[in-house]
């Protein structure tokens, strides 16, 4: 598997509470771990001691200038305390990474703001004409102090022209696994949020469920190692007689255990895992329903048309772009 790297750039401001910055740390570190793209973690600051929120000193920080990103790396920025920014206190940080933050956004890197950090992007003019969201208690100071920002308050996160933001700590753990999703696919973002033990939560509804977790929130540890095996490879069709085999079981023992752990048989999870990969890939305008068909591990394309016609109601073709 040929393994990609990605430079994740932690821009970290006195007072960061430990929460915003460690939630995201976790997806980023958890993915390199499940996936084929190594995150390089760095850590930055304007010096090269950060005290924190919560009175954890932070240090052997690296100054920006000393960091070199490429386009598509990120720039997280984890929220800071909000009556210290209001205060002006933090005006000296801002103004010397100011620039750094233009340059690296021209140049084609993303950025993204944690909970209270979308704040320090408005001060810097980044959010002018731009959609993004912030922690409910500070939605009305950032519409009132920044006019130009489009302040959207019911959002989990936002994302416009390569800009993240969150509303709030547990808000930048389900932005983080979107941006993993973008670049990974669902499977992976999947698998993290699972290894964290963290519901998926999507853009656009917080109650949104994940057939990746939907089922998996039974105590069976045999099904759970054949549920594993079959999201890990959706493009493959092990006979029971396989899948028994990885959980280390007879056949008849893992069809019925798997019944009733998940209320679904082997084959069924089997077609709906490979049904919510389709419906990743179908957003691609350059996969036709065949090519998609042999990546989810169909017989054919036509067994994809029926079953999803038969589970959504309407013919695949209607969902290209």
């Amino acid at each position: 598997m040929e393994i990609n790297q990605k430079n994740i750039c932690f821009l970290l401001f006195p007072y960061v509470h430990v929460m915003d910055m460690a939630g995201a740390v976790q997806v980023f570190y958890e993915a390199t771990q499940l996936g084929n793209i190594d995150y390089k973690l760095i850590f930055a600051a304007a010096s090269n001691k950060v005290l924190t929120e919560q009175g954890l000193t932070l240090s052997d920080l690296q100054h920006p200038s000393d960091i070199s990103l490429n386009p598509n790396d990120f720039i997280i920025i984890p929220g800071i305390d909000f009556q210290t920014f209001t205060t002006g206190s933090l005006q000296a940080e801002i103004k010397a990474t100011k620039s750094w933050i233009h340059k690296n956004y021209e140049t084609g890197v993303k950025l993204a703001t944690v909970c209270t950090a979308s704040m320090i992007l408005a001060e810097i003019e980044l959010l002018n004409s731009k959609s993004c969201t912030t922690h409910w208690k500070c939605i009305d100071y950032l519409q009132e102090n920044y006019p130009e920002v489009k302040v959207e308050s019911d959002k989990l996160f936002v994302s416009d022209a390569g800009i993240y933001t969150s509303a709030g700590m547990t808000s930048g753990i389900d932005m983080s696994l979107s941006i993993i999703e973008e670049n990974q696919g669902p499977i992976v973002s999947s698998l993290v949020a699972r290894e964290m033990v963290v519901y998926l939560r999507r853009q656009e509804t917080s109650t949104q469920h994940s057939i990746y977790l939907d089922y998996h929130t039974h105590f069976n540890p045999l099904v759970h190692k054949v549920q594993n095996y079959i999201i890990a490879n959706p493009d493959k069709n092990p006979s029971l007689k396989e899948l028994a085999r990885i959980g280390n079981t007879s056949v008849r023992n893992l069809t019925r255990s798997f019944k009733e752990a998940t209320g679904h048989t082997v084959t069924e999870f089997k077609n709906n895992i490979k049904l919510e990969l389709a419906r990743h890939l179908i957003n691609n305008p350059n996969y036709t329903v065949s090519t998609i068909s042999q990546m989810c591990g169909f017989k054919a394309p036509r067994q994809l048309q029926r079953l999803w016609k038969n589970k959504y109601g309407t013919p695949i073709s209607d969902e290209q772009p």
